[in-house]
């Protein structure tokens, strides 16, 4: 089954953010480019069985049906809507964030926001 892809704008910003944070710290827009384009690539995959990938490890993002698929340090959180066949990718953040209570702030908005597109 062929499921669409849609990255929320949060996720969007994310993206941008790391790809601002590799090629301004590590002075290498290259590189940066590389891994922004990797995890798009990884994003994209999630068209083809979005389920293959664990629910989130923490009982609460797992109760409201967040996965994780991890690239390189970056942890790529989402949800599938199986009614209309499509994956919300809601956050992509680095490994080492305290992304746990940034979700919790968030999810339940974030949630809201596409399930009334």
């Amino acid at each position: 089954m062929i499921y669409e892809v849609k990255i929320t704008t949060p996720a969007k910003n994310d993206l941008r953010g790391i790809h601002r944070y590799i090629a301004n710290e590590y002075n290498n827009p290259t590189a940066a480019d590389r891994r922004v384009s990797l995890i798009h690539s990884k994003l994209k995959s999630l068209d083809s069985n979005p389920a293959r990938f664990a629910l989130a490890r923490e009982d609460y993002l797992a109760s409201k049906g967040v996965r994780t698929l991890t690239v390189k340090t970056q942890i790529a959180f989402y949800i599938i809507d199986e009614n209309a066949k499509v994956v919300h990718v809601i956050r992509i953040m680095h490994g080492r964030r305290d992304w746990m209570n940034i979700l919790k702030e968030e999810i339940d908005d974030l949630i809201e926001d596409f399930t009334t597109e």
